[in-house]
């Protein structure tokens, strides 16, 4: 048995009991974990009725847990599960499968896969997602509030519809990191307002190393071009943004989750054949992770092992184990929302 399938098999065991050993001490206040951003985080606010996002509602999606699609962009847990075991809080309800009129304890996910900092592909905004929480926000009293921990989490969709729909150049995305950036900072100047005093802020990911990109070379390398200009001025923009915001928030706490720094990480460990082609891709470049034919037919291939891949499909989304990688690497940034 290699080191890699070792790995992916003690990871997966012990997620398992720690997903366990916290569904046992739920009796016990649970402190609320808001979420907010894209397809990341999101864990069923993508309606299965969408036509134009089905494919988290649809096969092989969720194939490894719970074994059936779950509306999460992986073949099981995301970002939103893995941290919140991680952080010793429960994953909480989509917004979207919320009961009107029952509170919450355990907070809300507002994330929806699609939505972009700005207006992106037409999903709601994250503003608009922070706007969906004004309704509930008398649910919680002020240290419920306080002692919540706030997810913050892009995907870069803001870029790539400007880079893949918009077909624009490169040269723009500076000036629009400017907008992103500024808005990034009122939605988390508005989260402050409302009580909430402990943000976890992802940078994004290696752009140029996602399959989206990748895709064009056959998952050989990555697109550095994408790393330099999307990622990291994005990134150094988010920096500078939560350097002023420390300095203005009184009593709370921004940590910035190095997304960029744990995907290099955690891609590494996977091998050279496993590191970027994804476990999910369509046949053709005109078909995508879930796509069928007429007859049911796939119109994708899907590797034996989701598990001993970082990546889960074709577009930009981890694995499961992808995930935990990712998470492990970020620790040491936890500790600050304990």
């Amino acid at each position: 048995m290699n080191k890699l399938v070792s790995k992916v098999i003690l990871g997966r065991f012990l997620f398992t009991i720690a997903i366990v050993a916290l569904g046992n001490v739920r009796g016990a206040k649970a402190r609320p974990f808001f979420v907010f951003g894209s397809s990341y985080v999101d864990t069923g606010n993508i309606k299965s009725s969408d036509s134009t996002r089905p494919y988290p509602w649809a096969k092989p999606y969720g194939e490894t847990w719970p074994g059936t699609p779950s509306g999460r962009y992986s073949n099981g847990h995301v970002l939103t599960d893995v941290l919140a075991v991680a952080l010793n809080l429960s994953s909480p309800i989509s917004f979207a499968q919320r009961v009107p009129g029952i509170k919450n304890d355990a907070g809300m996910n507002f994330g929806i896969g699609g939505s972009g900092v700005l207006t992106a592909y037409g999903y709601p905004s994250t503003s608009a997602q922070i706007y969906s929480l004004r309704s509930l926000i008398s649910d919680y009293t002020k240290d419920e509030l306080a002692s919540a921990v706030v997810l913050y989490a892009t995907a870069g969709d803001d870029y790539l519809y400007y880079l893949t729909v918009q077909n624009s150049p490169v040269s723009g995305i500076y000036a629009l990191s400017l907008s992103v950036g500024k808005q990034i900072s009122s939605d988390l100047v508005t989260l402050y307002g409302m009580g909430l005093r402990k943000f976890a802020v992802t940078y994004l990911p290696p752009m140029g190393c996602l399959p989206v990109s990748t895709v064009a070379n056959s998952f050989q390398s990555c697109n550095d071009s994408w790393n330099t200009n999307i990622a990291q001025v994005h990134n150094a923009r988010v920096w500078k943004n939560a350097l002023g915001l420390r300095h203005y928030f009184t009593n709370a706490t921004i940590v910035l989750l190095d997304l960029y720094s744990a995907f290099t990480s955690a891609i590494a460990t996977f091998g050279s054949e496993q590191s970027l082609k994804p476990c999910c891709a369509g046949i053709t470049p005109k078909n995508k992770c879930s796509n069928v034919d007429a007859i049911g037919h796939p119109l994708y291939s899907l590797c034996a092992d989701p598990g001993s891949k970082f990546y889960w499909d074709d577009m930009v989304h981890p694995t499961e184990t992808g995930w935990q990688a990712v998470v492990s690497s970020l620790q040491s940034s936890l500790s600050q929302l304990k």
